[in-house]
């Protein structure tokens, strides 16, 4: 019976973990938790310092400099509570407050981050399709990247980086590129 209500919950919802506690009768054995995602559809690029030039409704960032430069582009939402998947596509980029960079290593280098023992060496490619995944509420932020496959969470000391959190990209080089890709994908 209870691997037919396991069975059920699951096929209803794969983001339902189900676990027993053998400390505890068994009426009282069963505890369900469901962690509920929240697909941010809304999110755009929005204020930005130095050469950046926002288009395509403000989902691409440019940065349009002359010459190399130091460019920020941040985005609009603020994420406090839940879980938000944000999908981008990074073109031309050589570097990613906590965050990337084109190898897969983390800023600040001291950041509490799981080092993937598939380190693929990603200096000399020109695009990149990230997903990142903003847990909130165990604050922590998960990193996939498409090409290399590796998966990377980082857990944030929120006295250091409280919530809100908000997305900010540094584009360096000239034309460095950021699009923000919108996604119905349920994880």
């Amino acid at each position: 019976m209870l691997e037919k209500l396991k069975h059920d919950l699951i096929t209803l919802s794969p983001l339902i973990n189900i676990h027993e506690d053998p400390t505890k009768i068994l009426l009282t054995k069963i505890c369900i938790s469901e962690t509920k995602l929240n697909m941010n559809q809304d999110e755009k690029f929005g204020e930005s310092i130095g050469n950046i030039r926002i288009e395509e409704n403000g989902c691409v960032a440019i940065h349009m400099g002359s010459r190399r430069s130091d460019a920020f582009i941040r985005g609009i939402c603020e994420y406090s509570l839940g879980k938000h998947k944000l999908r981008f596509l990074e073109t031309d980029m050589k570097i990613s407050t906590y965050s990337w960079c084109s190898n897969d290593n983390t800023i600040p280098l001291h950041a509490d981050s799981q080092v993937s023992k598939d380190f693929r060496d990603m200096r000399y490619q020109t695009k990149f399709e990230i997903e990142l995944l903003l847990d909130c509420d165990n604050q922590k932020i998960i990193y996939f990247n498409q090409q290399t496959k590796n998966k990377r969470e980082m857990n944030i000391d929120v006295t250091i980086c409280p919530f809100p959190w908000q997305l900010l990209f540094y584009p360096h080089a000239v034309e460095d590129c950021i699009q923000l890709i919108s996604t119905s994908e349920q994880v």
